[in-house]
């Protein structure tokens, strides 16, 4: 049942990109629905109750709605692929959402959906649907993390479990490359999100713009192109940046460690035992940065209930509402946001000790668990330093 009401609002919310309102994007139902509801508010769902996406994924939907399945044959996945599908398209979502001048545009925003259903069917029909949710159907990977970081869960006979927050991802133990990579991206783009308002990039931006002025690219790009450039660079540099810096703590940490037996890990083996002790830190950001994003422009939804299309409805007497910025004040965001991310450092920080007990025979030392923890400290104080700046626009 939920499957059928998934899909058919799936429809419902195609239809209204494509056919709706063009003149006043916030007017129209998707892109609210999309960046606030479903990101971010189903993100914050994911993260602090448990992972429901499972229950009304869409895309899964849909294949089961066929009892023969979407055709094709069926062939089993590569081990070398990974997550890597996943990686790239959740690159493409980043730059949609961060980059993209069109992802308020409801018809745009409705092909790009299209477009990333056309590939996700597309692996299903190769891979099969379980396979490809796995290794390529992006938010059912990011928001199963996210589910493991919740208190809620399902057990493998049924029955709900309820546990510490984190908890779920102590058990980890070692993931693929891909997975690591994912994860710091997911981290990266989330603070990227973050920088993006702070006087630190206006200078940045207004440096990059300068430099391309000079060399005729705005001439030739035009300046939404130009813009779109810069951005794009930086998108680019942020995961690069975060994964080379992870991965020469762990290359550190490495360094430090001594075994009982005498071998010692790559930096990449102790990556993957430690790189989901970050998913705590990227969640509290997360719910740190996107709160007044959802409380605010989370209001609009309740007009688009009587006007979904933009084009002069009220089914239901709540068209025209206005968000109301009075409903939550400075200081409350701030003990929010400082809350929340204080304590998904210190979540990460007992995951990270758990992980330095794997494959020890007794108490680990401490000295090689320092690389890591400094890195935690480092992230955090850099998230603080996020929300405490002047927001500026760009």
């Amino acid at each position: 049942m939920l499957g059928v009401l998934s899909a058919a609002v799936f429809v419902f919310l195609i239809a209204a990109g494509l056919l709706g309102t063009q003149e006043e994007p916030l007017a129209n139902i998707l892109p609210a629905f999309v960046w606030v509801a479903w990101w971010v508010g189903l993100g914050f769902v994911c993260a602090l109750a448990g992972n429901v996406w499972p229950a009304i994924n869409p895309w899964a939907a849909v294949p089961a709605l066929f009892p023969a399945g979407l055709g094709g044959t069926v062939r089993p996945v590569p081990s070398s692929l990974g997550v890597w599908p996943a990686v790239f398209l959740y690159l493409c979502f980043a730059w949609a959402e961060l980059v993209w001048p069109d992802n308020t545009a409801p018809a745009s925003l409705a092909c790009a959906i299209l477009v990333y259903s056309a590939v996700t069917w597309a692996g299903m029909t190769r891979y099969g649907v379980e396979p490809w949710l796995k290794c390529g159907e992006t938010f059912s990977i990011v928001f199963g993390l996210f589910g493991r970081f919740a208190p809620l869960t399902r057990t493998s006979e049924g029955r709900l479990l309820l546990r510490h927050y984190g908890s779920g991802l102590a058990d980890g133990g070692t993931v693929p490359a891909s997975m690591m990579v994912l994860v710091v991206t997911l981290l990266a783009t989330v603070s990227f999100d973050g920088f993006l308002h702070t006087p630190v990039w206006a200078r940045l931006y207004s440096t990059a713009s300068h430099a391309l002025y000079d060399l005729g690219w705005t001439h030739l790009l035009g300046h939404t192109g130009a813009r779109t450039l810069v951005f794009t660079g930086g998108l680019v540099l942020a995961p690069l940046c975060f994964v080379a810096l992870f991965l020469a703590t762990c290359g550190l940490t490495a360094a430090l460690e001594s075994r009982r037996d005498g071998t010692r890990r790559s930096a990449a083996e102790v990556a993957s035992s430690y790189v989901l002790t970050l998913v705590p830190i990227a969640i509290a950001y997360h719910l740190a940065h996107y709160l007044l994003l959802l409380v605010i422009e989370g209001q609009l939804l309740y007009g688009h209930i009587s006007d979904p299309f933009g084009v002069g409805w009220d089914l239901f007497g709540t068209a025209g509402v206005t968000p109301d910025p009075t409903v939550v004040d400075a200081r409350f965001l701030w003990l929010f946001s400082l809350f929340v991310i204080v304590a998904g450092h210190v979540i990460a920080v007992w995951l990270a000790h758990r992980a330095a007990h794997r494959g020890q025979a007794g108490r680990p030392p401490v000295s090689p668990q320092l690389p890591m923890l400094i890195l935690m400290v480092g992230y955090t104080v850099f998230s603080l330093w996020i929300i405490g700046q002047p927001i500026v626009e760009v």
